[in-house]
């Protein structure tokens, strides 16, 4: 973490060796260290008005404060150096003016490196409670997908027993149907017999009569399963009528000419089943 400010004694020590003002305190050679080369002219005439200090102890302990080397030329002349405090003469004097800023002194750089410290362990904190937070919202996702394809099983498995009670259901209905032409072909296999067994005159007329509206009864029975059967064949469940399931008879539903051709044939096929040749229809009519 860096400060925002440069240090008010760098600042002012940086002015003080740009002016030239006091010979006593001066740029190296180099311009990469500072010299002070009269320590009664420093204290008297620096230290005292400008910061307030007594001695030149005190002025090396501020500069040791900062990270300054100390060392000497000769006896009298006192040399100190920190890589970002630089001649403003040989380098660009606002470039080095900025890189005061990276002067920190020891006191503050504990304290910076506490509110640094600070800041990974507040954002260390934030990170945690977000990723508790992100870990919670995933549980809470997981969770809700379970139900989800809990639920989405269940109505697989609900389609899945809808469609057998279907199957069942068509079975069912396409077995009553046999058994119902089954019987319907054992009663039409008796009416026949009774028909031979009965006399044909006028004394047994209304005999005739009974028959001939049984008959009729299978004709509309034929009639209906026919309309179904020449229906779409999605919408027909019931099989073929018992006179018509061994029928040579080619079906071609392509159009209603073709479809009106079979099932005037197929009626005609149904109307001589159910209308023996025994019986003669101009002696007795319905």
């Amino acid at each position: 973490m860096q400060q925002k400010k440069s240090p008010k004694f760098l600042d002012k020590l940086f002015d003080l060796l740009e002016s030239e003002q006091y010979r006593f305190l001066r740029w190296s050679d180099d311009g990469k260290s500072f010299e002070v080369c009269d320590i009664k002219k420093l204290e008297k005439q620096i230290l005292k008005v400008f910061y307030k200090q007594k001695s030149f102890a005190s002025f090396i302990r501020q500069l040791n404060l900062y990270g300054f080397k100390r060392s000497k030329i000769r006896r009298n002349i006192n040399v100190f150096a920190h890589r970002y405090f630089i001649q403003g003469e040989k380098y660009e004097y606002l470039q080095s003016r900025k890189q005061l800023i990276n002067i920190i002194s020891l006191n503050k750089l504990k304290v910076l490196e506490e509110l640094s410290n600070q800041d990974n362990n507040l954002k260390h904190q934030i990170y945690e409670a977000e990723h508790q937070q992100l870990t919670e919202t995933l549980k809470d996702l997981q969770n809700q997908q379970k139900q989800i394809q809990m639920k989405f099983n269940e109505q697989i498995h609900l389609q899945m027993q809808l469609k057998l009670r279907i199957i069942q259901i068509i079975h069912q209905i396409n077995t009553h149907d046999i058994t119902i032409n089954i019987k319907a072909q054992h009663s039409y296999q008796l009416l026949c017999k009774v028909m031979q067994l009965i006399p044909n005159n006028e004394q047994h007329k209304e005999e005739f009569a009974i028959i001939r509206s049984i008959c009729k009864v299978f004709n509309e029975f034929h009639l209906e399963s026919m309309s179904s059967y020449l229906g779409s064949p999605n919408d027909r469940l019931t099989p073929l009528p018992f006179y018509l399931q061994d029928s040579s008879i080619s079906l071609d539903f392509g159009s209603k000419q073709g479809q009106n051709q079979i099932y005037e044939l197929l009626q005609n096929q149904a109307t001589r089943i159910f209308q023996p040749s025994q019986v003669k229809q101009q002696q007795f009519m319905i």
